[in-house]
């Protein structure tokens, strides 16, 4: 990026907009207020006048856009009203410029009608601009057609006023006004080449008027100049006096590093006045330090000299009034007086002339001036008095060049403080990115050890199934009996090695249950972020552990029952039971697997149902595997049927009927429907959600007093029925 690139895209950044305005504000007013000392030395310069209405008109203008800042600040996302505005109102400030500088330009109808022309473009313009920039944040004034419109017309103007300055005789603004017209006109053109992404604001025409702005200050100071020349002079000579002293002071505006910008101009008022010596010094607490200081017999010119005001009472009235005083050799007397003309390689004292250095109000210093004894009666402190003036405002726009030089530097300082934090600001972010990467790669390995180990327990798990696969393809001995209990006959010699090896199986799966519960804990320590934050990653892996251990453990628990069930282990205690009571336990239970199925419950169940002898939790869980069996084999968005009735032709029983849309169990499957099927070893029975739930319906409802069957319609659905013993 060049060295232009760079000082636009920091026009752009940070504080770098205020400061802009600021200091186009300090140069408006330098410009207002020369055109105003120009006035009042030449009542008659419409040049002078005009300049100072642009630059009042100008300054407004910058008051309107920190006006419009703030309210963009308080109230609006920023670039929403900002940017269109400041654009109408530089156009409307360069046009009243430029109408200043031409001497033979119309009235101020001419801007006037300009100006209101820009506003109305900009009223026109910047609704469209708040509803695009309200609806697209990340949308940018610059670059866009209205900012191009913006451009152009910026140009054209620069270009016109330049050309028609070029064109005509002026003596303070041909050359100045012309160059920074072309300036300004750079600025633009390259602002439509060469935009800056991402920013509002037009950095290329910023830069053109930090440009152009000190030509214009240089040709009002010349204007300043021209007009305080106009008072009549003393003759030839004095005339060019007054022309050495301007150029003495244009040197001094225009300096840069010299050591004694002031020699020139103090050496040619020493001239002209017909003094000795003379000496500008600045006002620094009580003190008057000399700055410049010129004369015939000048032991050692630039050396420092301070003068304190209460060793010089005379000066520090002269200053504490604001006013010219002319002191008398015998106003000197005493030792502080000797010093000071001896200083200045004089001998004798003579008549002291102070002029107070006053700019804006704001008091800079003293002018001393130091005359021969012998001109006494033909002083006249009027010339000087009236280059005291010139000199005040020469200092006063030297002090502004510093605070000007002072806020670049500040700027420069504010930008690199503000590289420097994104540098440190992007470290910090770079170390943790590095700290949360390795922290996910632990977590990372731990869920793959955790996946391993549920592989195991999954290997060991499917050889377990295949084991109680096989012993359930056994018949099961078992009958109903009135108490409730199952009974099973008394094992053969020859089932000895099975029922041992059964009793190992359920040993073994008893002792699987204490490994699970341990990493089932874990998981949920892990999950609670109790040793640690998790990231989305993490829990994601460590969910996926916990939903495979949950369901190693309710196949560990189905089988378990199963096995209880059919050795006659399986205690039951029937009683009258309220079977609405249990179907709502049951639905709640399943609302989960329900909603997540979107599947709905179509309930025909009466309300005078009178209560049945089962056991509680048999009921329950005969009802909850045929509901679930249901849930999980229906197509999704459909309804299971759950029906409860009476028979009168079949009394002391009631039949319940569990409907699901799963397309039917085929024929050849029906037979194998209560019997347990391992997903790991055995395929799936068309039609059927969960096999294992089934057999231990079975068993608990043949345990129970009770029948089970299913009758199934290839295509639609099957129809549980379970039909079970009233109370009485």
């Amino acid at each position: 990026m060049s060295f232009p690139q760079t000082l636009a895209r920091l026009l752009t950044e940070g504080p770098a907009s205020l400061f802009y305005h600021l200091i186009l504000g300090l140069a408006l007013e330098g410009l207002g207020l020369m055109a105003l000392e120009a006035a009042r030395h030449a009542p008659g310069n419409r040049l002078a006048r005009r300049l100072a209405l642009a630059a009042g008109l100008g300054l407004i203008g910058r008051m309107a856009l920190f006006g419009a800042a703030f309210a963009e600040s308080q109230w609006l996302p920023p670039g929403t009203l900002l940017p269109p505005l400041e654009r109408a109102v530089d156009v409307a400030t360069w046009a009243w410029i430029g109408w200043a500088m031409i001497e033979e330009a119309p009235g101020f109808w001419l801007p006037t009608l300009h100006t209101l022309l820009a506003f109305g473009i900009y009223g026109w313009i910047a609704p469209a601009w708040m509803s695009l920039s309200l609806q697209d944040p990340t949308l940018f004034y610059a670059a866009t057609p209205s900012d191009r419109a913006w451009m152009l017309w910026t140009m054209g103007l620069a270009l016109g006023i330049g050309g028609w300055l070029l064109s005509r005789p002026s003596p303070a603004f041909r050359s100045p006004g012309t160059l920074g017209f072309f300036a300004l006109a750079a600025g633009a053109l390259l602002q439509l080449n060469l935009p800056l992404a991402g920013t509002h604001l037009a950095p290329w025409v910023r830069l053109g008027a930090l440009t152009a702005f000190p030509l214009w200050l240089a040709g009002a100071y010349r204007l300043t100049l021209q007009a305080a020349q106009s008072i009549p002079p003393g003759g030839g000579g004095a005339w060019e006096g007054w022309q050495a002293w301007s150029r003495g002071l244009l040197h001094a505006l225009q300096a840069q590093g010299d050591p004694d910008p002031f020699h020139e101009a103090l050496r040619a008022a020493r001239m002209l006045l017909g003094a000795r010596w003379t000496a500008v010094g600045l006002l620094q607490d009580d003190r008057l330090m000399v700055i410049a200081r010129e004369g015939e017999g000048l032991p050692q010119a630039g050396a420092d000299l301070t003068l304190s005001l209460s060793e010089y009472p005379g000066i520090g009235e002269a200053l504490l009034r604001r006013h010219s005083s002319l002191l008398r050799p015998e106003d000197q007397a005493g030792e502080a007086g000797q010093r000071l003309w001896q200083a200045f390689g004089m001998k004798t004292i003579g008549f002291l002339q102070i002029e107070p250095l006053v700019a804006q109000e704001r008091l800079l210093g003293a002018w001393l001036i130091g005359y021969p004894k012998g001109h006494g009666r033909s002083l006249d402190p009027g010339p000087g008095q009236q280059m005291a003036e010139l000199l005040s405002q020469t200092l006063s726009l030297l002090q502004e060049r510093e605070r000007k030089a002072t806020l670049e530097v500040a700027l420069m300082s504010l930008q690199q403080e503000h590289e420097a934090e994104i540098q440190g600001l992007e470290a910090r972010h770079a170390e943790e990115r590095q700290m949360l990467q390795r922290e996910i790669n632990r977590w990372a390995t731990r869920a793959a050890e955790a996946e391993e180990e549920r592989e195991r327990w999954r290997r060991r798990a499917e050889e377990l199934a295949r084991l109680i696969e096989a012993r359930a393809s056994l018949p099961i001995g078992a009958s109903a009996s009135n108490s409730g209990r199952t009974a099973s006959s008394p094992p053969t010699p020859a089932a000895a090695p099975e029922s041992k090896r059964e009793e190992l199986i359920m040993a073994l799966l008893q002792e699987l249950r204490t490994p699970l519960t341990a990493i089932l804990g874990y998981t949920d320590l892990l999950l609670g972020e109790a040793v640690g934050i998790l990231g989305a990653t993490q829990r994601q892996f460590l969910l996926r552990i916990k939903a495979n251990i949950e369901r190693m453990a309710g196949l560990i628990r189905e089988t378990l029952q199963i096995a209880a069930l059919e050795a006659g282990a399986f205690q039951l205690e029937p009683g009258p039971l309220n079977l609405t009571e249990v179907r709502d336990l049951v639905l709640q239970q399943l609302q989960p697997v329900l909603q997540e199925r979107g599947l709905r419950v179509a309930l025909e169940w009466p309300d005078d149902l009178p209560p049945i002898r089962v056991d509680r939790d048999a009921a329950q869980q005969i009802l909850y595997h045929l509901l679930n069996n249901a849930a999980l084999c229906s197509r999704p968005g459909t309804a299971v049927g759950l029906q409860a009735r009476l028979n009168p032709e079949v009394p002391g029983v009631i039949f319940l009927h569990v409907r699901d849309t799963g397309g039917g169990i085929p024929v050849e499957e029906a037979s194998r429907v209560f019997v347990p099927r391992y997903r790991a070893t055995t395929p799936l029975i068309p039609g059927v959600g969960d096999s294992i739930g089934l057999s231990i319906a079975r068993a608990l409802v043949e345990a129970s007093g009770g029948r089970i069957w299913v009758e199934s319609e290839p295509g639609m659905g099957s129809t549980f029925t379970v039909v079970l013993p009233l109370a009485s």
